[in-house]
């Protein structure tokens, strides 16, 4: 009885010291490094459709080309490949995949194509700093929710931010109301195959309500026939990443963004959800 007592002591203490030890996470990128990309897009619920006179053909015809525009989009398959450069730095190219069986194009693609099929760019540093200042925020969102690490010696239940502005209003947009949450955690660290690997909790959240000025309403009204209640978009970015530290990657990423809005114009209106995958390919 006492040598059970005695095991169990040691294997909680050990348990205590693994979750409290400190640990780097930092890319360790050799040579190419290819994640298949999921990037799923789902309409959740659409906003309710206002009454018959306050349609115009105008309106319905930029929704349903922006309709087309989502369901083409939310077809295609990516992949990512991440490259150390002669730095020791790590630049980040997503690409579009081409499917031999589909001979359409849309939009999306076929610009894609114009590009070497490059949909995505960015850089980090091995210590997953985000080094891409220089191409556009929605870009770099994406580069820092799926690549960014904390650039510091963390220990499980550590938070750090991401180098994220989700929501984007121009300057006919006033602002009432507004909220940003931005925390990723280290939850703990597990041991499977005599690999150390850091389990990450995501949770970003954005909200903003207001008012656009005279301008902005008056296209709101040219596009959608109403103007006349507040504005508001939210974002949340729900993720659990699985990353070794041993190997210096992830083995496994998997997240859900959601978009919560009434800003109708061009069919946007409603609630949308994009799901999240990286899967390391061999």
């Amino acid at each position: 009885m006492k040598k059970i007592l005695l095991i169990l002591i040691i294997t909680a203490f050990s348990a205590k010291a693994q979750q409290n030890k400190t640990v780097s996470l930092k890319w360790k990128i050799n040579d190419t490094l290819t994640y298949k990309t999921v990037m799923k897009e789902i309409v959740v619920e659409q906003e309710q459709e206002q009454d018959e006179e306050e349609k115009d053909s105008i309106s319905d015809g930029f929704k349903d080309l922006f309709k087309q525009m989502q369901q083409s989009a939310g077809n295609l398959k990516y992949e990512t490949k991440l490259y150390p450069d002669n730095k020791g730095n790590v630049d980040i190219a997503m690409f579009l995949k081409q499917d031999k069986t589909d001979t359409t194009d849309n939009m999306f693609s076929g610009m894609a194509k114009m590009n070497g099929n490059v949909v995505l760019r960015g850089k980090v540093s091995s210590a997953g700093e985000l080094l891409s200042f220089y191409y556009k925020s929605s870009q770099n969102n994406l580069i820092s929710i799926l690549f960014e690490l904390p650039n510091k010696p963390i220990k499980v239940g550590d938070k750090w931010k991401l180098k994220v502005d989700m929501i984007s209003m121009d300057q006919n947009f006033v602002a009432d109301t507004l909220f940003k949450k931005n925390e990723v955690r280290l939850d703990k660290i597990i041991e499977k195959d005599g690999d150390q690997i850091a389990v990450i909790k995501y949770d970003i959240e954005e909200y903003v309500s207001g008012d656009f000025g005279d301008f902005g309403n008056g296209l709101m009204t040219m596009f959608t026939g109403k103007s006349d209640k507040k504005t508001f978009m939210k974002m949340t970015h729900q993720a659990t990443g699985y990353f070794s530290i041993n190997k210096g990657m992830w083995i496994d990423y998997d997240g859900n963004m959601e978009i919560q809005t009434n800003f109708s114009m061009m069919g946007m209106g409603g609630n949308k959800r994009t799901e999240f995958k990286l899967i390391p390919q061999k």
